[in-house]
């Protein structure tokens, strides 16, 4: 049994540094995260079905179980940072599909120029 919890540890901080370098990519995808998201998941629940306690971790396991939690807690603000980021770009767009529908509906224009009839 000690040799699955150490292969379930070690699975889970490679899923959690993976996660790690996913994020803190500029130009990396979502749709990655979640995948990773979803895999460490999955070993968190073997883990809770192996019922893994503090108690009975050696104190290796117990290391990185810190480096895997110190890892989420710099995960957390990089993933909200991201979201809010994707949050105002979906604002700016619906902002600016309004103020084009607004002007369109208002009549022609010429060369890129609008002609406000609104007043």
């Amino acid at each position: 049994m000690e040799n699955s919890v150490d292969v379930l540890i070690e699975s889970l901080l490679a899923a959690t540094l993976r996660l790690e370098q996913e994020v803190s990519a500029k130009d990396s995808e979502p749709e990655v995260w979640l995948s990773l998201l979803d895999e460490r998941e999955n070993l968190i629940l073997q883990a809770q079905k192996q019922e893994l306690v503090s108690e009975s971790l050696s104190e290796s396991q117990r290391k990185k179980m810190e480096q895997i939690f110190e890892i989420n807690q710099r995960l957390v603000p990089l993933i909200n940072n991201r979201k809010q980021g994707v949050q105002q770009q979906l604002n700016n767009l619906q902002r600016s599909k309004l103020a084009m529908n607004t002007y369109n509906e208002a009549g022609p224009n010429g060369y890129g120029a609008f002609f406000d009839r609104k007043k």
